[in-house]
């Protein structure tokens, strides 16, 4: 395939970029009768002919195979360049016509994309010079689309005449497989757009980062003050209560925050990201029975991917996360950082009904989020606020997720005998204490030789989070190279889960005292 493809490169890149550079002016006829079609190729209309001597007008030339001339009142016809030979210039009141004719006909649409593929040709002759080994890396898929653009260069010129625009066409089919075989060798997150996207996501988010930082403090402004315990039982419990009015005048202030963060993560982030996760499952599709184990069948099962990923489950994502955002704005929500194993962050944001083969051969906990050791504030799933905090608790991927605090009680204000648990390992006294008393979250400042930041557990039931309408993931990071992490046919949609409808619903009925 590189002998060929490197034999029909050269020939493409031979193709003039655009018209032919004969040039316009009077020619004669040697053809015994030259037929006048409507466009350039044997495949149009005949629409008038010229004998052996006729002078006929060429205003331009399409391609090195057909000129177009003037048929006085008629629309202008395409004639055989083989058959016309110069005569001479164009008269004087012709020049303008024609030059103007010319300049359409260099600006048409064959034309501008066959420019663009042949400097794509270009650049991948520069890869592969410049490439990595044939075998994986750059230049087979450059070799790849060489390959198909001159195969299409063949079939165009067969079949129609025409073939710059064979070329464009293959052009357009061999980026799309060089771009699955790149995605293949590589092994990238995203398909080889996910560091791109993450430079463009970090510094587009950052404004958002900070707004979402901004509606964290305003939520509980007095929350520096609870850093320490310096507090006895009594005056804890009556700060409890004071805290809890207070925070009424602040949620009518974060209102506008919590629309705004509410629509940047959950409407942008989160349909930009499985928007990324669909392309590239349409491209390098994660299951076998879609076409991910063989090239006929990734074929045949193209048009179905698009179907069931970019329609179907982007439709479906675009509803939750219109639900989601409805729901932010009045229950409060922010953006939070949870750091767990890569394979777990698969596992639990996973859909195993999209890929039932990596069910099959691994150990799939999808939308579980399993307590793991420490638990320093209690029993529960820990998340916090600052990016930096990834580095102490990543050990292969962040999850990002949009999270429902709920009744959050502080570390600093529980009973002493309890709070003295609180830095030690497996603390369950703390987040028993704050179950029973009906609060389904905890916040602590975690402050040691090694550590200095803010901590919030969503306390843990049954082995799961508390309510798990509660968490809601918006993206994973891979904490290794920094880029945003594929997950394999995308998350699973979280609204319209079982367990996630069931607990939203037992929420909505204690709300209002069902």
């Amino acid at each position: 395939m590189a002998v060929f493809s490197t034999i029909i490169l050269a020939l493409l890149l031979l193709l003039p970029a655009g018209e032919a550079s004969a040039q316009p002016g009077l020619y004669t006829v040697t053809g015994n009768r030259v037929n006048i079609r409507s466009g350039p190729g044997t495949g149009y209309s005949v629409v008038g002919s010229r004998g052996k001597g006729d002078t006929v007008t060429v205003l331009s030339f399409y391609d090195a195979q057909w000129a177009r001339v003037r048929l006085g009142d008629s629309p202008d016809g395409y004639m055989s360049s083989r058959y016309l030979a110069y005569k001479g210039p164009l008269p004087e009141e012709n020049q303008q016509s024609a030059q103007s004719t010319r300049s359409r006909s260099s600006g048409g649409v064959w034309d501008t994309l066959w420019k663009i593929t042949r400097t794509l040709l270009w650049i991948s002759v520069l890869v592969v010079l410049i490439g990595a080994k044939i075998e994986n890396g750059w230049a087979a898929p450059a070799f790849l689309l060489q390959f198909i653009c001159g195969l299409g260069a063949v079939v165009g010129w067969l079949a129609f005449g025409n073939a710059k625009a064979g070329a464009v066409v293959g052009m357009g089919v061999g980026i799309v497989l060089g771009f699955r075989e790149l995605a293949k060798g590589l092994d990238w997150d995203l398909g080889g757009v996910g560091l791109l996207g993450y430079v463009i996501w970090y510094l587009a988010s950052y404004p958002f980062y900070v707004l979402n930082l901004l509606q964290f403090w305003l939520s509980k402004p007095w929350r520096p003050l609870l850093k320490r315990n310096v507090f006895n039982d009594y005056r804890k419990r009556a700060w409890r209560r004071f805290f809890a009015i207070l925070q009424v005048p602040f949620y009518i202030l974060c209102f506008p925050l919590r629309i705004v963060n509410a629509v940047y993560y959950n409407i942008i982030i989160h349909n930009v990201y499985e928007l990324s996760n669909y392309v590239i499952e349409v491209v390098v599709p994660s299951d076998w029975d879609e076409g991910g184990d063989g090239f006929w069948k990734w074929i045949v099962w193209f048009p179905v991917r698009i179907g069931k990923y970019l329609i179907w489950h982007g439709l479906m994502t675009f509803v939750e996360s219109i639900a989601w955002t409805v729901i932010d704005t009045f229950v409060p929500a922010v953006t939070l950082y949870h750091g767990t194993a890569g394979e777990s962050a698969d596992s639990m944001l996973c859909d195993p009904e999209r890929n039932h083969h990596r069910k099959a051969t691994s150990g799939w906990l999808s939308g579980i989020w399993n307590v793991g050791g420490g638990n320093y504030a209690g029993d529960g799933i820990y998340f916090g606020i600052f990016r930096k905090t990834l580095r102490n608790y990543a050990s292969g991927s962040a999850i990002v997720a949009r999270v429902t605090m709920g009744r959050t009680v502080d570390v600093a204000l529980i009973p002493d005998v309890i709070y003295n648990q609180a830095g030690k390992p497996n603390a369950s006294a703390v987040s028993n204490w704050a179950l029973n008393r009906d609060y389904v979250s905890g916040e602590w400042w975690r402050c040691d030789r090694h550590t200095n930041w803010w901590e919030i557990c969503l306390y843990d039931r049954q082995n799961r989070y508390n309510d798990s309408w509660r968490i809601r993931p918006i993206y994973a990071i891979n904490s290794s190279t920094g880029v945003m992490q594929r997950i394999p046919g995308g998350t699973a949609h979280w609204l319209f889960r079982r367990m996630v409808l069931r607990d939203l619903r037992n929420s909505i009925d204690d709300f209002l005292g069902r």
